[in-house]
Formats: structure tokens, sequence, C-alpha cells
């Protein structure tokens, strides 16, 4: 499915790769619609991860935030999750279509002003509140990851107390 997110020009003809997205259809139960929206909001968010990992390279506030808060790293996981199991797009609105892609804009701008090497009081009183709000992000982003993980944990604990009971 990997190769879905990439584009339909470089593997549209492949007879394997329409085979290989016609069964992970089935697998997840999707309509037509339903992969195709799947397949369009996932590219999206891989091209948003990727942009938000090519703004924080070589940029120290931004990496000291990643260091902390694991934003981009929990939003691969997030992205991970979603490939295994495409149902939790819908509890995922969020992060897919209001924190991924501020946190993008916001880490592409910081970078984007100190690669203009212009510095006055206004302008890092403004960089330094962009760093704030992506670690507030970052931090949520972290949040909802371990959401997953909980539900997950929650899910596992049940199974073991159904098998348990026999």
């Amino acid at each position: 499915m990997v190769g879905a997110i990439q584009g339909k020009s470089r593997w549209g003809n492949n007879k394997a790769y329409k085979e290989n997205i016609r069964k992970y259809q089935t697998k997840h139960g999707l309509t037509d619609s339903e992969l195709n929206l799947f397949k369009d909001t996932l590219g999206e968010a891989k091209a948003l991860i990727l942009r938000w990992e090519e703004a924080n390279k070589g940029m120290k506030e931004l990496t000291i935030v990643e260091a902390q808060e694991s934003g981009l790293k929990s939003s691969k996981e997030i992205f991970q999750e979603l490939m295994e199991h495409p149902q939790k797009i819908h509890q995922l609105n969020e992060f897919l279509y209001t924190k991924l892609p501020g946190v993008v804009e916001a880490s592409e701008r910081v970078r984007q002003i100190r690669e203009a090497s212009l510095s006055t009081k206004e302008i890092e009183a403004s960089v330094k509140s962009m760093v704030q709000t992506i670690s507030v992000i970052s931090a949520s982003i972290t949040d909802d990851y371990e959401a997953i993980i909980q539900e997950d944990s929650e899910e596992i604990a049940l199974t073991k107390k159904i098998i348990g009971e026999k």
C-alpha cells in the first residue's frame, strides 16, 4: 500500500500493484470511494510529514522541540497505524486536517525567517511564539499517538481477560 501513496503514475499500469491494492481493499473492507479517499488523505499526510522533516533539518530550535515533544516521530507512527488500520482515519481527523498541516506551516515559516537572516526584537518574539506553538502542537500529536497505544493496550488486556476466563 505504501506504493499507492507514491502516486498512480508510477504504479498505475503495474498488475502486481493493482492486485496488492485490491487485496488491501478487501482485507480492510474499503469501498472504492473509501479507498480513493484513504489514498488521497494518506498521500497528503505523507507529503506533509516529509515537508516537516525537511523544515526541521539543521534548525536548532525545531530540533530541540522534536527532542522534547517527539511530534514528528509520533506523526510517522500515526501514519503507520493508519496504514495498518484504515478504519481509524475518522478518529484522527484533527491530526490529519488541523494539527499536521498547522505544525508543518509553522515549521516552514520558522525556517524561512531564520534563512532570511533578519533579526529584530519583534522578529525574535514572533519566532519564539511560533516555536512555542509548534511545541504545543507537537505535544498534542504525541498525545494522539499515546491514545492509540492506550486503546491497543486496552484491547489486548480485554482479549487476555476473555482467554483467561475460558
